[in-house]
């Protein structure tokens, strides 16, 4: 069943084409298909009447939800933070952008195979994970199909509020075998016990929103909570330039540093895989 009906240009342009009768469409952004009466100039979903004109209205890059009979794209503004936070379509999983800047690689390569690289750096995934970063909580579902227990943190109330209208992440809410904590992971990680991680991917936002999460001391917390023998994902974008410096050369010299043993950039997943010997 539907949770909230989501639209897109895709399901526009279908019902558009439409003069009467019964559209097939996804509402929820591919995962289903849902049968749409158009009559006299409207669509129905439930028990709301819109007109089809309004769909007009809707533009490639944004999802759109229904509301009382009227169409808002799925956005929200957060005065804590000064972001604003979109729900993004791509061609299988959304991302969501914090003001334009995508939280997954799309262009490329999708966010569900993006996710999917990341899992395969800490295979055999087992026991118990921590996925330092949340955001719309795919690596944390991907990983609770084969793990124990995953934790993870998320301290942007914007993305979580996303989230929960992402039919996608809606695991994140309802498995009980995700523990999801509403708060900073820079803080959180040191309450935690040594060695108490199987595994950890750590996926931070860029450097510009979060460099406190690229530092070598949050490198060496890391190292501290990952049991020995764990493996270590973490994300880092490249070739990218940060700061007029390529930053994984930085990233694989911090972990070492920390502990780390078979530290190795991987071109194909954008991050580094290293393991606490």
């Amino acid at each position: 069943m539907i949770r909230i009906p989501i639209l897109t240009i895709r399901t526009a342009e279908a019902l558009l084409r439409l003069k009467d009768g019964n559209a097939v469409v996804s509402l929820d952004l591919g995962r289903s298909k849902t049968n749409v009466l158009v009559e006299n100039g409207h669509f129905f979903i439930g028990n709301q009447r819109v007109p089809l004109s309004s769909l007009k209205k809707i533009k490639e890059k944004s999802c759109y939800i229904i509301e009382n009979g009227k169409i808002r794209k799925l956005a929200v503004f957060s005065h804590e933070t000064n972001l604003y936070y979109k729900l993004f379509p791509t061609r299988d999983w959304p991302t969501v952008t914090l003001s334009s800047t995508p939280m997954h690689r799309f262009t490329f390569v999708s966010p569900k195979k993006d996710t999917e690289s990341k899992i395969r750096e800490i295979s055999p995934v087992r026991g118990i994970v921590l996925d330092t970063c949340c955001g719309l909580g795919y690596t944390a579902i991907m990983a609770a199909e084969k793990a124990d227990k995953v934790m993870t943190f998320e301290r942007d109330e914007g993305v979580i509020e996303i989230a929960a209208f992402n039919p996608y992440s809606q695991e994140l809410f309802s498995d009980k075998g995700i523990g999801l904590v509403r708060g900073d992971v820079n803080e959180g990680i040191r309450k935690l016990g040594n060695g108490h991680f199987d595994r950890i991917i750590h996926d931070p936002p860029t450097f510009r929103y979060s460099p406190e999460l690229y530092s070598k001391q949050f490198h060496e917390q890391l190292f501290r909570v990952l049991k020995k023998n764990g493996i270590l994902y973490h994300y880092c974008p490249s070739p990218h330039i940060t700061r007029g410096k390529l930053l994984y050369p930085r990233i694989i010299r911090q972990l070492k540093e920390a502990g780390f043993d078979d530290v190795k950039y991987h071109e194909v997943s954008s991050g580094i895989r290293a393991i606490k010997g």
